[in-house]
């Protein structure tokens, strides 16, 4: 909770205390059966809401106005700050601004109840009071805390007041009734309950308009956007590619929904996350985080399969440890109080695929819309995920994920790779390709002839393997490292190689053994020796196979 937030909810407890000095004396019901029912109905009716446009519409308020008649304000006030605290599965800092919130509400409240000129009337005071002061701390705590647009919550709150006034004049009918009878009682009780289900579906109704009216919006705001896309792309060789990146990346930002956005991508050659681009952020928080480059290895950690969300990766806060060094935070902003809300320390990472190699990523942040992403915005993201690839991929930064390294390497740079690669945690695949009878070829045609046989399979090496990994040779074998996700499209790549060999040479068979790491082995010693066992069950088995782990 920031500085500004604790000063908040205190001046509002401090408000609220001198609004209740004003409203002595104080009477407190002793009644225990009604105390412990009314909190266990407290209790309970806490867990009956609906969220409408961002705000925490409760049942409570309504139970409140029926208990009053039965025991006093300053008693319900009283069981009602009991209650927050044992709420489940809410942050302390939201319990802490629910109590002001409420203090603040009931003091306002029972100050109007003790003030009202008629008896009968107390009620209704009470709930002007109380559903008024409501829609004042929201607005100003939605504009100043959460800067959120407040037009979007001014119906509503009117609707919560109105509703308020009209559930209090229902039970009022209690105290213009000639004499208390029970049936009375339950008359008005009935005339209460029908209007608490009248309510459930006006407030239904209106959740339904909140949600066609944001599906509104958000279409109008993506048509806007989408025509901008074409002449960002025009932009290219006439700008330089930084601006290019900037100006597309304010564009997803505005048709996805969010205030602030990082374009990262990974420089293989120095294993660091490069700062690309950026929107929503200031000039010199930018410069900050440029001259703070976490490792590649650090970053993929955070990309798991665990926090996959259909191609994209969303972190609740809390999920994993951060350094806080690279840790960065565009605006101070609080979340809203419902359900799925955005949470300051929430990730929302978005990987740039290439060649089945994930060359960076882009961080959104602060949805305009408070919430987490749903569907919607993450097939968008993934949208312009592919856009920023097919611009990165042609621009001066393709050298920091495209091969580096001449496709065939050596032996001691290739097992340097696959130990750098195992240090970052980054997925792999290791294929052990070996000429089976490669002796008796050179003996029965010629040493000539076995060079030509090694040629071809360097040419079908390097055509298929380019820009997915690369590999060394030894003698007649071959080590080939794949930055390939899944065993199965190594396989695919490595058959490929043999059959465009067999295609030339028919009578020329190869084995071969492909181990993914981390699966198949967690080490350079592990994958090496599994890769060799499977080999020499290929050629045990009469060669021309390639061997899954």
């Amino acid at each position: 909770m920031t500085k500004k937030t604790l000063i908040f909810v205190f001046s509002l407890f401090l408000i609220g205390s001198v609004s209740l000095f004003f409203s002595k004396p104080f009477v407190f019901s002793y009644d225990i059966r009604m105390i412990i029912a009314s909190l266990i109905a407290m209790f309970l009716a806490q867990y009956i809401e609906i969220p409408i446009g961002g705000v925490r519409f409760t049942a409570k308020p309504f139970l409140y106005l029926f208990l009053i008649p039965f025991i006093t304000p300053e008693t319900v006030m009283f069981l009602s700050l009991l209650t927050i605290p044992l709420v489940k599965k809410i942050p302390w800092q939201t319990k802490l601004l629910r109590l002001a919130f409420e203090f603040l509400q009931f003091s306002v409240g029972i100050f109007f109840f003790k003030h009202a000129i008629y008896d009968y009337l107390s009620l209704v005071y009470f709930a002007a009071g109380y559903f008024a002061t409501n829609v004042i701390l929201s607005f100003v705590y939605i504009p100043f805390f959460t800067k959120t647009n407040l037009k979007n919550y001014l119906s509503v709150g009117f609707l919560v007041f109105l509703l308020g006034l009209y559930a209090s004049l229902i039970v009022t009918t209690l105290y213009i009734l000639p004499e208390v009878k029970l049936t009375y009682l339950i008359f008005t009780f009935l005339l209460y309950a029908g209007f608490l289900v009248q309510l459930h579906y006006t407030v239904t109704a209106q959740v339904w308009y909140q949600e066609l009216k944001y599906e509104q919006d958000e279409i109008k705001r993506e048509i806007e956007n989408l025509s901008k896309i074409p002449a960002v792309l025009e932009e290219l060789g006439r700008e330089d590619v930084d601006k290019v990146l900037s100006d597309l990346l304010e564009v997803s930002c505005k048709m996805i929904g969010f205030s602030a956005a990082l374009l990262n991508l990974f420089d293989y050659k120095s294993g660091r996350v490069v700062r690309v681009a950026k929107y929503g952020i200031k000039d010199e928080d930018f410069e900050m985080l440029k001259s703070r480059q976490p490792q590649i290895k650090d970053t993929l950690v955070l990309m798991q399969s665990r926090f996959d969300s259909g191609g994209v990766y969303f972190i609740p806060k809390g999920s994993i440890n951060l350094d806080q060094t690279y840790v960065f935070r565009p605006l101070e902003y609080a979340m809203l109080d419902v359900d799925n809300a955005w949470d300051p320390d929430d990730l929302f990472l978005v990987p740039l695929i290439y060649n089945n190699k994930t060359i960076g990523y882009i961080s959104f942040d602060k949805p305009i819309n408070g919430l987490r992403p749903a569907k919607r915005e993450i097939e968008l993201s993934k949208f312009f995920a592919w856009q920023f690839v097919q611009i990165v991929k042609e621009s001066k930064y393709r050298g920091f994920f495209l091969s580096y390294y001449p496709e065939e390497t050596t032996v001691s740079e290739l097992m340097e790779e696959i130990s750098k690669a195992i240090e970052m945690k980054r997925t792999f695949s290791f294929v052990y390709l070996d000429i089976d009878n490669f002796d008796k070829l050179n003996l029965e045609k010629g040493y000539a002839f076995g060079d030509e046989i090694l040629r071809e399979i360097k040419k079908s090496l390097e055509n298929e393997v380019r820009n997915y990994g690369f590999y060394t040779r030894i003698g007649d074998e071959f080590m080939i490292l794949l930055w390939t996700k899944s065993k199965s499209d190594a396989m695919i790549l490595v058959q490929k190689v043999i059959e465009n060999v067999k295609e030339k040479y028919p009578y020329v068979s190869i084995s071969g053994a492909v181990v993914k790491y981390p699966v198949d082995a967690g080490n350079l010693e592990g994958i090496l020796n599994k890769a060799k066992t499977a080999l020499n069950a290929s050629k045990k088995s009469g060669g021309g196979r390639l061997i899954n782990i």
